[in-house]
């Protein structure tokens, strides 16, 4: 058995592939509320599915439509969700070529989560998932997506993956602009009704000189977009692309041992704001804190060992008065990772998934307090047929870590398995808090992935 008295330093010690989450609600204003993501099959055999879960106890219709790339209809599942519970569908079923999945209910308080599963090549099986990505909010600056581009050497594919989930063929208009914050080229594109678009982004703009990317529909409605990388030995990392924040968290660095890491952080305001960013111990304990000056529309990039020296690991928190995007990257003897920054503003209450997606696999809990007054915090956990399993509250301390293993709440009974899947919510009135999930496969003691909690309220 894989042991978890250390998970820290084992999430860096083993073979890393980041679990990316989306997640998506929508206004109260409309009838129809309507969850949207892009298909591309896996690169190598593999295996993809939805997860749908209901947050309502209403137990609601869904109808889930999945539309090739040119925008046909090629097959629909009409599903009713258990109260407070979950349905699996496998994509495989319904799409075999890249497209849109675009899910329909009546009722706001549900949750799309993509998850793909790749294996084969003798390479062991390794999950990645997104939460199906929000259409245009209010809070999204006249419809405004940002991608921060501003990273390692580019992998062998770079896409802008861009869906229509209204059938209303929206003209697309993406933004790139160079580190300094100029604006270098203007795209145009007009996407096919309920069709699937994957753009080439150094087709648009040079590695060299990339910073951000803005992307906005102009006429048509909303659109549905993440930045897929497909890096050596047929790694996919998916970043979202992200409405802005004054306050965020990387709730993990290192530096030293062999490890390259980076800072990232991209304004999306157009100001130029300054920012503050402060190096912490897993304690809290300051290490570095330091300010820049943002270029208008720029992008700055922040060698962390410049500012702590080697053989430090922590968290980051970074606040700034306009919006911002970031984003950590780590190059390590195992793996590169791409981590955003999360908004860790208090009162949040939390979604995630138990999933355990092969036999041998655990996933763990993770609860962190990024503040520095005690937390106040509750848990309930549901079973994917709604019932509730456990409910409990606790304090965290200021910068309190607590790790569970999720097979706790979910083992139903002597000699039987753990249900594979389930649905935590998380809750703190005065808190900020990440939650996470990490994946553990303990037959070959391997860290598989990790994933992070959504804000739903």
């Amino acid at each position: 058995m894989i042991s978890i008295a250390n998970q820290k330093s084992k999430i860096k010690n083993s073979i890393y592939l980041w679990l990316l989450i989306f997640h998506l609600f929508l206004p109260t204003c409309a009838i129809s509320y309507t969850l949207s993501v892009g298909h591309l099959p896996p690169p190598r055999n593999g295996h993809t599915f939805l997860l749908v879960t209901d947050l309502s106890g209403l137990g609601p219709a869904v109808e889930i439509n999945f539309y090739d790339d040119v925008g046909r209809r090629i097959s629909t599942s009409r599903k009713l969700l258990p109260p407070n519970g979950k349905i699996q569908v496998d994509v495989e079923n319904h799409l075999q070529v890249a497209g849109a999945i675009v899910l329909e209910s009546s009722n706001e308080q549900i949750v799309g989560e993509y998850w793909q599963i790749q294996s084969g090549g003798g390479v062991d099986s390794l999950p990645y998932s997104m939460f199906m990505l929000p259409l245009q909010s209010d809070d999204s600056q006249e419809g405004r997506y940002f991608v921060n581009c501003f990273r390692f050497p580019p992998c062998r594919s770079n896409l802008l993956v861009l869906s229509d989930p209204y059938g209303s063929g929206p003209l697309v208009q993406m933004e790139f602009y160079n580190r300094m914050g100029e604006l270098i080229r203007i795209a145009r594109q007009l996407l096919r009704p309920h069709g699937t678009s994957a753009f080439e982004v150094s087709d648009y703009a040079p590695w060299d000189m990339l910073g951000k990317v803005s992307i906005r529909s102009l006429v048509g409605g909303s659109i549905a977009l993440h930045y897929r990388q497909l890096c050596d030995n047929d790694v996919v990392l998916a970043v979202p692309a992200r409405l802005p924040a004054k306050a965020l968290l990387i709730d993990e660095f290192s530096t030293g041992r062999g490890i390259t890491s980076e800072l990232v952080i991209a304004d999306s305001s157009a100001e130029g704001p300054a920012v503050e960013i402060q190096f912490l111990r897993d304690d809290g304990a300051e290490l570095s804190k330091l300010e820049k000056l943002l270029p208008p529309n720029g992008t700055v990039l922040i060698d962390i060992a410049d500012y702590i020296g080697d053989a430090a690991s922590g968290m980051i928190k970074i606040s700034s008065e306009a919006g911002i995007i970031a984003d950590y990257r780590e190059k390590n003897p195992q793996a590169v990772l791409d981590t955003p920054a999360v908004d860790c503003s208090p009162g949040n209450v939390l979604f995630i998934s138990h999933f355990s997606p092969f036999d041998n696999t655990q996933d763990l809990l993770s609860l962190l307090n990024a503040a520095q007054e005690p937390a106040k915090v509750e848990i309930q956990v549901y079973s994917n047929d709604g019932t509730k399993l456990d409910s409990k509250k606790l304090v965290l301390a200021p910068y309190e870590q607590v790790d569970e293993l999720m097979a706790r709440y979910f083992d139903v009974g002597a000699g039987s398995q753990p249900a594979r899947t389930g649905t935590v919510i998380v809750s703190g009135s005065n808190a900020s808090l990440v939650v996470t999930s990490h994946i553990f496969d303990l037959k070959n003691n391997r860290h598989l992935g990790k994933a992070y909690a959504q804000i739903i309220r």
